[in-house]
């Protein structure tokens, strides 16, 4: 075990030699190049993520390491920041003018575009960080917040619903609820999309015969944002693979498969609790060191903490991270122009969310998706990019 552990803190520290190196390359660089050239980066780690889905390396299923002699990149990291970058400059150009629901088309699409990709690979945990980040952006960009409901709407009942319907069937209550199978059938699914589509436009027709019936406009635009919500209710629910939905539901309830997707949770929790108060000491954790928590140096890195350094030790990293993020909100108050607010709010949600779904998976509060703790998790790709991700914040901050 000292010789793995001394391996893997040789390699963490090589990579965080040349993080270091790439941020304070980018302090170098003039703000105003990176807005100039963020389209072809975004386009640059385009072109890398459709490289990995053609000579990338298969690891747990999942093909999305790209082989760089000895080394082996996550490029789905880095596209975070190129996203960021390109997407902030487009809504700092088309500021306040995301009035109507066609305005909104351009931007789900830049993002949708390196979202397409990595889900080919297929790496869903990925794919979460984004839109979190892309809503914030858009909200501070001066988005109609009507159509930004509207938006949520459709996103809660194309996500939530396929939990609830997959949470019944993998538990075997499916039969005992009539309902679920307006879900489960094809044939009654595309009825239900159908009639709505019907009434939804009968209900439009008539108000625009008698507009003073507002009350049809409404629900007209419910029942047409039901009917699409159902439409990517479909879409993911058939694209998600039964494991991907175990992985997902069990922190509802680990016992759904407690030797196989819920085992993760069960030991994180176990080992979190095992800490107490001042934890086990380093190195001295009966969970970590007998090898029952897996994943002990990426996904669940927070757990070790908790079990040899306690409660007082996850609470000193949380307020490390409360204090980072407080900076970051300095940054966005003092920044010098919009594209500048922008990059630092997507970054900063992309950070945000980061470390509240991986500390949220390890207490069985969210689902396991694989996403890395930013700075702590071992991993070239995850760190790298978020020293870059630091590197440009640090930009902003200097040069504001």
């Amino acid at each position: 075990n000292k010789a793995v552990y001394k391996t893997i803190y040789f390699t963490q520290f090589i990579w965080f030699i040349v993080g270091l190196v790439l941020m304070l390359s980018i302090l170098a660089v003039r703000f105003n190049q990176i807005y100039h050239y963020a389209f072809y980066i975004y386009l640059a780690i385009l072109f890398l993520l459709i490289l990995t889905l053609v000579f990338g390396k298969e690891i747990r299923n999942t093909r999305g390491w790209l082989v760089l002699g000895p080394v082996h990149f996550q490029f789905s990291e880095l596209a975070k920041i190129a996203t960021i970058l390109f997407l902030a400059k487009f809504i700092d150009y088309h500021f306040r003018e995301f009035q109507k629901l066609q305005d909104f088309f351009l931007p789900f699409l830049i993002v949708l575009v390196p979202v397409g990709l990595i889900l080919m690979q297929p790496d869903v945990g990925s794919t979460l960080i984004f839109f979190p980040a892309l809503l914030i952006m858009l909200v501070f960009g001066g988005a109609n917040l009507k159509y930004m409901f509207y938006i949520l709407l459709i996103g809660g009942i194309s996500v939530i619903l396929p939990l609830i319907v997959s949470y019944y069937t993998l538990t075997g209550n499916a039969s005992q609820h009539v309902w679920i199978r307006f879900f489960t059938d094809k044939n009654i699914l595309i009825s239900v999309l159908l009639l709505l589509f019907i009434i939804s436009g009968f209900l439009k027709i008539i108000y625009k015969f008698y507009p003073r019936y507002k009350i049809l406009n409404i629900i007209s635009t419910i029942l047409f944002l039901i009917m699409i919500g159902l439409y990517f209710f479909y879409i993911v629910d058939n694209k998600l693979k039964p494991y991907q939905k175990r992985r997902l539901l069990v922190f509802i309830d680990s016992k759904i498969d407690p030797y196989g997707s819920g085992y993760n949770i069960i030991q994180s929790k176990i080992t979190i609790g095992s800490g107490r108060f001042w934890g086990q000491g380093f190195l001295k954790g009966s969970q970590t060191q007998l090898g029952f928590l897996p994943e002990q140096t990426t996904d669940f890195i927070i757990s070790v903490i908790g079990e040899e350094f306690g409660w007082v030790g996850m609470s000193f990293i949380i307020l490390l991270y409360y204090l980072f993020i407080s900076q970051i909100l300095r940054i966005i108050y003092n920044a010098r122009d919009t594209y500048s607010a922008l990059v630092a709010v997507g970054i900063g949600s992309v950070f945000v969310f980061q470390i509240f779904i991986n500390i949220g998976m390890t207490l069985g509060i969210m689902p396991v998706t694989g996403i890395p703790l930013p700075f702590l998790s071992y991993g070239g790709s995850s760190l790298i990019s978020s020293m870059i991700a630091a590197g440009v914040l640090l930009n902003i901050q200097f040069k504001r």
